[in-house]
């Protein structure tokens, strides 16, 4: 997907008057709430997939970014990723995880660290990003379950409404944009997806990155496995229950429809269960 597909269209009047242009305006420079890509994610992008990688020095980049580091080693011994003993080291880690699974740690830290900072918009857009990573985990687990190989499948659901973010920090710096006001809400969901493509190719992720963050609520990208399992990830999360015309378009029956439900209330299970025994009595 390219930038001139990505193009909107002209912006409809608000009850705040330009908001809507002053969004658009802000948007259209490039620059506007696009967050910066580190470079240990960057390097985790490319070293996934060699089967020549050298863990040793993906584990020195990061512990160069202490902030990441740090909050690297937290998720690695979060309830998702938690085996029994606490890593102590970013190589452990990483040996432990494997850099498919470092990659979407890494970038889930990215992710996370650009929802801090606000003032205004705080809780919209740690909300947005903790609905992520559930749509990450059922993205995963669809794939897996539903006969769908996508190896990035983790990230596209964990990025594919990163959009949401930035429009919220572009909204940030506009006086009229009110925390809450159905007019910000309904200009989220309006350009969200347009926003999060560009980050993807900002950052010069993968087509079916840039795929889901463009397409994942248009059904007639549905031929898009990464596009597609992002809108079962979305549905399930959701706790929706589609119909049988609507499981067609995305591929699946109604039986496969629900052993994807039953896969992630286990996975999501299995996730409290082992918080459960990180928490101190």
């Amino acid at each position: 997907m390219n930038e001139q597909e990505l193009a909107v269209a002209d912006p409809v009047p608000d009850s705040d008057g330009n908001l809507e242009r002053e969004l658009l305006k802000q948007l259209n420079t490039g620059r506007a709430g696009l967050p910066v890509l580190p470079q240990v994610a960057g390097l985790a992008l490319r070293l996934a997939g060699d089967r020549n990688a050298n863990v040793a020095e993906l584990a020195r980049l990061v512990e160069t970014d202490p902030p990441i580091a740090a909050r690297f080693l937290s998720v690695a011994n979060s309830a998702l990723y938690f085996r029994g003993f606490v890593i102590g080291s970013t190589q452990a880690a990483i040996v432990r995880l494997g850099l498919a699974r470092t990659r979407d740690l890494l970038f889930q830290v990215v992710y996370s660290n650009t929802t801090v900072g606000l003032k205004r918009f705080q809780s919209e857009v740690r909300v947005s990003f903790e609905r992520s990573v559930s749509c990450a985990i059922a993205t995963r687990v669809a794939s897996q379950v539903l006969g769908m190989p996508l190896e990035l499948s983790y990230m596209c659901g964990l990025l594919h409404d990163i959009g949401e973010a930035r429009i919220y920090r572009v909204f940030e710096h506009i006086a009229a944009a009110t925390p809450g006001s159905p007019e910000v809400e309904r200009l989220v969901r309006k350009h969200h997806n347009r926003a999060g493509a560009e980050i993807a190719m900002a950052w010069h992720l993968p087509s079916e990155i840039v795929d889901a963050c463009a397409a994942h609520h248009d059904l007639g990208a549905s031929d898009s496995t990464a596009v597609r399992l992002v809108m079962l990830a979305d549905l399930v999360t959701q706790a929706a229950e589609p119909d049988s015309d609507q499981l067609f378009t995305l591929g699946i029956n109604d039986a496969q429809w629900r052993r994807f439900k039953e896969a992630f209330a286990r996975e999501s299970a299995t996730s409290r269960q082992r918080m459960a025994q990180m928490t101190p009595v």
